[in-house]
């Protein structure tokens, strides 16, 4: 079972992960974030020293889910150039599919 602070590092990553995919990273502030997340600044900085280092935790949450649904869409393909043909396709309509306006 995870513990309080994990859910509360995982609620922060998820808050920035919509408004980055949303507003952009740019236009995304600290506040924003702490709004969303419904955290305090000072708790989201207990979790994070910055704004990039809630980005670079967002980035590998993103590919920690994202990267099995990538290797499975490619299992059956061998030809390389497909294969990555197969992955921009994906990314796209992940992207796509989940109201990506920023990027």
């Amino acid at each position: 079972m995870p513990s309080k602070g994990d859910i509360t590092r995982a609620r922060i990553i998820d808050a920035a992960r919509r408004l980055f995919r949303l507003q952009g990273y740019a236009r995304t502030s600290i506040d924003d974030i702490c709004s969303e997340s419904g955290v305090k600044r000072g708790n989201l900085y207990f979790y994070f020293k910055s704004k990039e280092e809630v980005a670079d935790a967002a980035i590998k949450d993103a590919l920690d889910k994202q990267i099995p649904f990538f290797e499975q869409m490619m299992a059956d393909e061998t030809d390389p150039l497909r294969r990555i043909e197969l992955l921009i396709d994906g990314i796209v309509g992940y992207h796509v599919a989940r109201g990506c306006n920023a990027c």
